[in-house]
C-alpha cells in the first residue's frame, strides 16, 4: 500500500504545476531556425508535443511547490482513509445493486461512459461537429480530449501494472496487493484483468474527458459531462469491478490530467473550407 500511495502522489502532482502554454504548428519538427543572425522560434509537431506532455506528467513532482505538496498530500491521506472502508463499501454497493432492479439496469449503461469507444466517440463527435459548422472550439475540444485520454491511459496502465491490486469480484472479503513481482505469472494463470483494479481505468477516462469538455464548452455542457463521469465511477462499484479508493484515485487523476492538457494547449486547430476545381471539403490546420 505504501508503494502505491507514493506512486500515486508522484504521478498525480503533474496537473497542478504551472506550465508554459504549448501550441502545435503545421508539422514542423525543428524547434529553432537561425537565419542571418536572427533566431526564429518554431513550434514542435504533434508527436513531439505529445511526448513533451507525457514527460511533463512524469517529471512534474520535481517542479512541485509547497501548496501543491499539501494538496496532493491531502489526496494521498484521503486515499488511504478510503482504503480502510473499501470492503464494507463494496459489500453494501453489491447488496444495493442486488436489491433494486433499476440499479441492475442502469449500472451497465453508466459504466459505458468509461469504455473505450464511448469517450473517444464523444471526442470524435466534437471534431465532426466543429468541422461541419466551422467551429474551431469544438474541434479543439475533441482533439484535446483524445490527447488527454491517451495520456491518462498510459498513466493508469503503469500504476495498474505496478500495484497489481485484486478486484472485488476476485477477493471480495479483502483487497490484496500483488505488486509488480508476479506480473507475468498473474497474466499467464488467470488473465490480467482480475489483478489491475487500482486505479479505475473507466473512471480516469471519463473524468479526463469531462474535465476537457468543462474547460472549453458552455457550463451546462461541463455539468452534464461531470455528471456522466460521476455515474460511471459509481457504476464501477455497483458492477463489483472496483473498490471505492480505485474510483476516487481514478477520478482525481482524470481531473488532473485533463487540467494539465488545458493548461498546456489552447486553440490547437483551425478549420477552413477547401475548394478546388473539381472538389470541395475542409482543411484542418495546426495553428502557430
Amino acid at each position: 500500500m505504501r508503494l502505491c500511495g507514493n506512486i500515486l502522489l508522484l504521478l498525480a502532482c503533474a496537473a497542478l504545476v504551472p506550465l508554459c502554454e504549448v501550441k502545435a504548428s503545421g508539422g514542423n519538427d525543428s524547434l529553432v531556425a537561425v537565419q542571418e543572425g536572427v533566431v526564429q522560434e518554431k513550434n514542435p509537431g504533434v508527436i513531439t508535443t505529445f511526448l513533451d506532455d507525457e514527460a511533463a506528467i512524469w517529471t512534474s513532482p520535481l517542479r512541485m511547490d509547497g501548496q501543491e505538496a499539501i494538496t496532493w498530500g491531502g489526496i494521498a491521506v484521503t486515499t488511504v482513509a478510503l482504503m480502510s472502508v473499501d470492503r464494507p463499501v463494496a459489500r453494501d454497493t453489491r447488496r444495493f445493486r442486488d436489491e433494486y432492479a433499476w440499479v441492475q439496469a442502469v449500472s451497465p449503461v453508466a459504466t459505458q461512459f468509461g469504455q473505450f469507444y464511448v469517450p473517444y466517440g464523444i471526442a470524435a463527435a466534437f471534431c465532426l461537429e466543429g468541422i461541419a459548422f466551422r467551429d474551431d472550439t469544438s474541434v479543439d475540444t475533441g482533439v484535446l480530449a483524445v490527447e488527454a485520454m491517451l495520456h491518462s491511459g498510459i498513466v493508469v496502465q503503469v500504476i495498474k501494472n505496478i500495484s497489481g491490486r485484486s478486484r472485488p469480484f476476485v477477493t471480495s472479503d479483502r483487497s490484496k496487493w500483488y505488486g509488480p513481482n508476479d506480473l507475468f505469472i498473474r497474466y499467464s494463470r488467470r488473465g490480467f484483468s482480475p489483478f489491475d483494479s487500482f486505479p479505475s481505468g473507466h473512471t480516469i477516462t471519463a473524468f479526463t474527458l469531462a474535465t476537457v469538455i468543462a474547460g472549453r464548452e458552455e457550463p451546462w455542457v461541463g455539468v452534464l459531462a461531470y455528471s456522466c463521469a460521476g455515474f460511471c465511477g459509481i457504476s464501477r462499484m455497483t458492477q463489483h469491478d472496483h473498490w471505492l479508493s480505485d474510483v476516487f484515485v481514478g477520478g482525481t487523476l482524470g481531473v488532473a490530467i485533463g487540467k494539465l492538457e488545458l493548461s498546456r494547449h489552447d486553440n490547437l486547430l483551425a478549420v477552413y473550407p477547401s475548394i478546388g476545381n473539381k472538389s470541395a471539403g475542409v482543411t484542418l490546420e495546426l495553428r502557430k
